[in-house]
């Protein structure tokens, strides 16, 4: 029977409206999530402010904790807070604003408009800086090697542009991997500034805050200015007392920004209906693209993923003691704000326990039947340290219970003889006698290679041989590399003395994801030491001779 064209349009917008939830479901459940997450802190201490907006329309903001802790003044819907990574997007949206006024390209070369940059023999652009795709360093992990990084030292733009035009390499070729980097954040608002010829945070309330009605957003561009109504920042090491924690930086593009739950439902609210710029949409949602054609989840400050099966475009952000993340549900037209002045609770996790009571029940994983299940055979030849080639870090398989584990993630066996880790698959390469010596691990088109390495136990001798100073121009840093019998340590200006464990030969790590390695000369002499960590791949350093 042929369906009339009327019911047809009505079906469909049954279904789309269908998935919208109530509005008495969305504030009963911020409602239950609040009341749970206020319960947990133990007073006195600071807290959050939490927004929930359904389909444009601000349905519950409510907060909890004290905003300043010395005079015992609570937080509250309006208290202000600062952004972290969240102010991404914006300048993200003020990158985009010039491309539609015809003033710049996002693909551009980045040298076009900062010339002072070294030439590093390949294009870097505009895009690369927003995806996160550059390869520059990030400027926290360079400046923490100067012992004069954010917490330690008041840090300014001109300081963290002087660090970046420093680096006379990258971490990998433009376009080649993702790795987040503020770096690229504080070169694209001066590049707003240039081609706009205002400062960046004038560009942004003319162009952006004013049109979409944020009232009470702005840039801690002066550290010293007071800002009525802001909550202190506050962090805590353990069961030790909240201390404060502002950030003592004039520092602002990546983070920065002073903002409330309010104002921040207000651009969700633009960005879920199109209402003002429907191409500056577009271009934000717009994922990153590797050079391989491999999709990254990021796009232009915004992360394109799913939670519990439900689209989600979101971001997160950390400042000090700031804690932050701001979430849209575009299918449901649901937005969750969250903004913490305390490095507990977790804000991440308080947006997702929001969705959760809002969004939920979810079904239940699907779960692989354990007929589904093939054995691995020989487990324990994998057992050992492997060395991942792209960033010198090192994971080891463990077998557990009978179990074998990479890291902590459970391998399961394939029936073409791989093996899978969560979503990457690994390949593996085997000696003569049948030993494994190296894998590739693949997912999404990109693949990194891993070799079998022995664990090292240097000796009193073999660890002298490193002690020395070691210097940085790029990071203009001066380290103390530390040998006493079979103890080793680096010393890095201002900060505590950071104990090594060595982990395969040449390389240590200090147990808090940052590692130290050496290159040898012709004669086998350490010539050269490295310093790499998550988001600062490779800084060298050569050795002081005295």
């Amino acid at each position: 029977m042929k369906t009339p064209s009327l019911l047809i349009v009505f079906l469909i917008c049954s279904v789309s409206f269908g998935q919208i939830p109530d509005k008495a479901k969305v504030v009963a459940g911020a409602e239950r999530a609040f009341e749970k997450a206020s319960k947990a802190v133990v007073m006195p201490a600071p807290g959050c402010a939490v927004g929930v907006s359904l389909n444009g329309e601000s349905v519950f903001e409510k907060a909890f904790g004290l905003a300043e802790m010395e005079h015992n003044v609570a937080n509250t819907p309006q208290t202000i807070f600062e952004s972290g990574s969240v102010a991404k997007q914006f300048t993200a949206s003020a990158i985009v604003l010039l491309q539609q006024d015809g003033k710049l390209n996002i693909d551009d070369p980045v040298k076009k408009y900062v010339p002072e940059l070294p030439d590093y023999g390949t294009l870097l652009t505009i895009r690369h800086l927003l995806n996160h795709t550059s390869g520059i360093r990030d400027w926290f992990a360079v400046r923490a090697l100067s012992g004069e990084g954010a917490g330690e030292h008041i840090v300014t733009q001109q300081m963290i542009f002087d660090t970046v035009i420093r680096q006379k390499g990258l971490d990998f070729t433009p376009g080649a991997e993702y790795s987040y980097s503020n770096s690229g954040y504080q070169l694209a608002a001066m590049i707003v500034e240039r081609v706009s010829k205002q400062k960046f945070a004038d560009f942004v309330a003319e162009r952006i805050l004013k049109p979409v009605g944020m009232k009470n957003t702005g840039y801690r561009d002066d550290f010293q200015r007071i800002t009525p109504g802001r909550a202190q920042a506050y962090s805590k090491s353990g069961d030790g007392p909240w201390r404060l924690n502002m950030p003592m930086m004039t520092a602002h593009g990546g983070g920065g920004m002073l903002t409330t739950i309010g104002d921040w439902l207000k651009w969700n609210a633009m960005l879920d209906a199109r209402t003002w710029n429907a191409s500056l949409v577009d271009s934000l949602e717009t994922q990153g693209i590797l050079n391989s054609g491999q999709k990254i989840s990021y796009a232009l400050g915004l992360t394109i993923g799913t939670y519990k099966g439900n689209k989600q475009i979101a971001h997160g952000g950390a400042t000090a003691g700031y804690r932050t993340f701001l979430a849209r549900f575009p299918d449901k037209k649901i937005s969750i704000a969250v903004m913490c002045n305390g490095t507990a609770p977790d804000s991440n996790a308080l947006a997702n326990s929001f969705a959760d009571e809002i969004l939920g029940p979810f079904p239940d994983p699907p779960t692989a039947a354990s007929t589904d299940k093939l054995p691995i055979q020989q487990p324990e030849k994998y057992v050992g340290l492997w060395k991942n080639e792209r960033n010198k870090t090192a994971t080891r398989f463990a077998l557990t219970n009978g179990e074998l584990r990479f890291g902590n993630t459970p391998v399961r066996a394939m029936p073409d003889g791989s093996m899978m880790v969560s979503s990457n698959k690994l390949t593996f390469k085997y000696d003569s006698a049948g030993k494994p010596t190296s894998f590739d691990a693949t997912t999404g088109g990109d693949s990194i290679r891993f070799t079998a390495q022995a664990d090292w136990q240097p000796s009193a001798a073999e660890l002298a041989e490193f002690a020395s100073e070691w210097y940085s121009d790029e990071a203009e840093a001066k380290v103390k590399f530390t040998a006493e019998g079979q103890s080793a340590s680096i010393s890095i200006k201002y900060s505590p003395k950071l104990i090594l464990k060595p982990l395969y030969k040449d390389c240590f790590t200090d147990g808090e994801g940052q590692l130290v390695w050496f290159d040898r000369d012709s004669s086998g002499r350490p010539a050269a030491m490295h310093i790499g960590s998550g988001r600062m791949r490779d800084m060298p350093f050569v050795r002081v001779v005295k």
